[in-house]
Order: C-alpha cells, then structure tokens, then sequence
C-alpha cells in the first residue's frame, strides 16, 4: 500500500511540474508577444506623427494661401497683365537693362512672412539663396504669379500720411519699403509700434522690411528684377531672420530703424552703453557678493514700461490718370529706368539683419545709362498702400 501510495504521489508531482513548464512557456509567449506587438505599435505612431505633421505643414500653407485669396482685394489677373505691359513698354523704350535685372531673383513668402533673394547656378537656375529677410505683409499683397518691378523712389508717400524709405514698385499699389515713417525725410520718426510687428502680416499689402533690407533690395535690384509671390510654412533655405524690439527702448532712440545705417543712427552708441552698464551691474553685484553677510540678492532691474500707439489708418487707392509721372520728391527722389541712374547699386550684407553699422559695400550698375540726376520721369505712385 505504501508503495503504491508513492508512486501516486511521484505521478502528481510529475503532472504538477509538467504543468507548471507549461505554463511558463505560455507566460512567456504572452510576453514576448506583447513586446513585440508595443514596439510594432509605437514604430507606427511615431510614423504616423511624421505623416501628420508633413500633411499639417502643407494644410497650413494651402489654408493660408485660400484665405490670403479670399480676403485679397485685386484682381491679381488684372494686375499681372497690367505689370507685363508696362514691363515691355519700358523694354521697347530701352529702359530696362535685362542683363542686369535677371542678376537676382526675389520670392516672397507671405504665409511665414520671408523675403529670400536667388541667383543663378551653374545652370541658370535661380537655386542659390543670397539674402534671407523678415517681412510684413498684408491684405491687399498678391497671392501668386511672378511680376517684375517697375520703379523706385525714397521716401515714397504712402497711406496715412506715412512715408516708405528705399521704395522699389512691383505692381499697383504694392512696393517694398521700409517700415513706415511719419515725418517725410525724417528718420527719426519711425512707426517703432510697427516695427516690432515685422515677421507678421499687418500690412495693408505692401512688402514692408527693415531699412537696411529695403536699402539692399533698391541699390541691388534693378528695375526688372523678378517678384514671385507664394505661401509656405517652411520660411525657406535661409530660415526667418529675427528682429529687435524697439518699443521699450527711450524715446529719442525707438524712433530711428536699429538697422539704418545711416551714422547719425542712435542705436550703436545706446546698445554700447547698455552692454557697459550690464557689465558695471555684474561687477557691483560681485563686489556686493563679497561683502561679510551678503545674501547676494540683487537689486530689481526697471525699464521704461511699452508705449502703446494708435496704428495710421491705411486704404488702399488707385492711381490717378493724370499722376503717370508724378515726381515723389525728397532726398531720394523716385527712380526708373527711363531715368537713367544715378543710383549706385551695392553689394550688401548676404546674410541676415545686422546692426545699424550694416551697409552695401560693393558698386553695382543698374543698367542705366545717363548719370547725375536720380531724379526721373519714371510712373510712380504718389499714395500707395503699406
């Protein structure tokens, strides 16, 4: 009996040890399987998020570029058929240097709010980036198509009884300039409120840039240069330049642009002068530091707090039939091929915004061939949107 009692007891714990492996096995199966199958799933949610951000990007743009549409208030038609027959006017007339005018290649990116400059490859394709800049673009600005500028001017009067430095005319009432000023001539009266809006689309259509953009494009840019208008998130090759805001910095400094590079600019000796008081607060704070019981606290930093101000009311208006050739005035009077030059085009900066020290440096021809006078019979629009 006993016996037979041990052998039972032999065969149960075979059975129970024969199970217990098997169970194990499966336990581990349901493991391994469930490993797999997370990994499997996280690889497919991380590729479906790739997948779903490139189509956002692109939904984006198409978005931007459908309400740019619906709220534009040209007939871009219109106004591209009216840019191609002025162009081969000033063609048959012998205005226009096209050697000179295909240089360079200009697309702006209303949608991130970019200006990039090409020139050509090796191919004669317009493939290399030159010159990235911060825009502000707006209502009235074309949406799409390739126009060709027509005309410049300084101190461009514009809507609102504002004036636009280094104006280049593309079509209709839409330039490049520079952000806008109140008092013609005068640089320190800069709209500081608009300037720190660059890099958004406030404009009422108009290409507005820094000043020192604006320069590069008028002395760079010969009359003919290619305008290609489009809307991506991706602000291109070169990225988005950033600005400096303006606003809070003392009164007789935020009027002028920090990038003008004119030298009665206040903006280099106020940035030297805030870099040395940072660094005689650093060495007050050390100095304080040192001292026997000390918590090293520092003083509270104050700064004169942002202005607000009322933005000009801008509309848009057309040209009148008797203003054809109407002379801007001022210092940098309106310029066009049919004028001949006067202006010397420079080299300037190939990167992004510098500081106001930043200037063109190499003499560049227009194509014009009469000289002195910068002043010209040129079409020009004495009342043009921002």
């Amino acid at each position: 009996m006993e016996k037979f009692k041990q052998k039972l007891s032999n065969k149960v714990n075979d059975r129970t040890a024969a199970f217990s492996i098997v169970v194990a096995i499966i336990i581990t199966w349901v493991i391994v399987f469930g490993i797999v199958q997370l990994v499997g799933y996280n690889n497919y949610v991380n590729a479906s998020s790739t997948l779903n951000l490139a189509n956002s990007n692109n939904d984006e743009a198409k978005k931007i570029e459908e309400q740019a549409k619906k709220e534009s208030k040209i007939d871009e038609k219109k106004e591209k058929s009216k840019n191609e027959e002025e162009y081969e006017k000033l063609k048959k007339e012998k205005k226009i240097d096209e050697s000179a005018a295909n240089k360079y290649y200009i697309k702006v990116n209303y949608g991130a709010q970019v200006v990039t400059v090409y020139t050509q490859d090796s191919n004669g394709d317009y493939t290399v980036p030159v010159r990235a800049m911060v825009c502000s673009t707006g209502t009235y600005t074309p949406t799409s198509g390739v126009y060709r500028t027509l005309g410049k001017g300084n101190w461009w009067p514009l809507m609102g009884d504002v004036y636009g430095q280094y104006s280049t005319w593309i079509c209709g009432d839409i330039l490049f300039h520079s952000v806008p000023y109140l008092t013609k001539g005068d640089k320190s009266s800069l709209e500081y409120w608009a300037y720190d809006q660059l890099g958004q689309r406030v404009s009422m259509g108009c290409v507005r840039l820094t000043t020192v953009d604006a320069l590069w494009i008028y002395n760079n840019c010969p009359v003919g240069t290619q305008v290609e208008f489009y809307a991506s998130s991706n602000p291109g090759p070169l990225g988005k330049p950033s600005t400096r805001k303006i606003s809070s910095a003392p009164s007789n400094v935020r009027g002028w642009d920090p990038t003008d590079p004119d030298s009665d600019n206040p903006w280099p000796k106020y940035l030297k002068e805030q870099e040395k008081k940072k660094d005689e607060d650093k060495k007050t704070d050390k100095e304080e530091n040192k001292k026997p019981g000390n918590t090293g606290n520092k003083k509270p930093s104050t700064s004169e707090p942002d202005k607000d101000e009322d933005k000009e009311d801008e509309k848009p208006v057309t040209k009148p039939d008797d203003e054809d050739k109407t002379d801007t005035g001022n210092t940098g009077d309106t310029e066009n091929p049919s004028a001949g030059g006067g202006d010397k085009e420079n080299e300037g900066n190939t990167g992004n915004e510098g500081d106001s020290g930043e200037g063109s440096s190499e003499e560049e021809g227009t194509g014009n061939t009469a000289g002195g006078d910068t002043s010209d019979d040129t079409v020009t629009e004495n009342s043009l949107n921002l």
